[in-house]
């Protein structure tokens, strides 16, 4: 299976395919109810990742197999890192907004504010891996394994980076236990009624894997 799926950075023309691919992934998380998924939300998601790449905040790679995306994450690195990131100017923000105003102002800033709740700033030393999402169809079958090795090759390529990091639903069992296997270990357990009311998921594990574990096994 794994000889048929190709790791690369996504390209800007993949962006829309993996907003359709994270919503359907996180749609619990998203509050979005099957059956009343608005065309718009791809859309404002893409935006929303677009501006993410530009300035420099996040990179992103995808799972191809043939022209299909099946499966995507992200990663951060601290701001003071010499990445290149930068503030937003209004024209950027604009199709943000016109994305927010299509859905409707109050749905459209539930959803960003959903998507802002699930950020976190990377200390020093620090790279945060984000939105790892496999295609339904194909969960299980080692896909995401294969995109975590290849951001851990990532990591040790990046001067001053000593550990990865992430977060995961304690009710997510089945990532944990991927996570454990690639020596990722809980540094703490976060729990907030806030997060539970907004997300649908109260406690949360995050979890560390030191770099130089990595570099004897890689």
């Amino acid at each position: 299976m794994s000889s048929n799926i190709h790791i690369e950075r996504m390209s800007a023309d993949q962006n829309l395919s993996v907003s359709e691919l994270l919503l359907d992934g996180f749609r619990e998380k998203f509050q979005l109810k099957a059956g009343v998924y608005n065309t718009q939300y791809p859309f404002l998601l893409s935006q929303i990742i677009a501006l993410d790449e530009q300035s420099g905040t996040s990179e992103r790679i995808v799972a191809l197999q043939g022209n299909t995306v099946i499966g995507s994450l992200s990663w951060l690195l601290p701001r003071h890192s010499g990445n290149g990131q930068r503030n937003h100017s209004a024209r950027e923000l604009l199709p943000i907004w016109k994305g927010i105003r299509q859905i409707g102002w109050f749905k459209g800033l539930q959803f960003v504010l959903r998507i802002a709740c699930l950020s976190h700033q990377p200390a020093k030393g620090e790279m945060y891996i984000a939105d790892v999402a496999v295609h339904q169809n194909l969960r299980g079958v080692g896909v995401g394994r294969m995109m975590l090795e290849w951001v851990m090759r990532e990591a040790a390529s990046k001067p001053g980076i000593e550990y990865m990091s992430l977060h995961v639903s304690s009710s997510n069992i089945r990532a944990k236990h991927l996570y454990e296997r690639l020596g990722y270990r809980t540094l703490e357990t976060q729990r907030s009624t806030f997060m539970g009311w907004l997300l649908g998921q109260q406690e949360w594990n995050y979890m560390i894997r030191e770099v130089r574990d990595k570099k004897k096994g890689m």
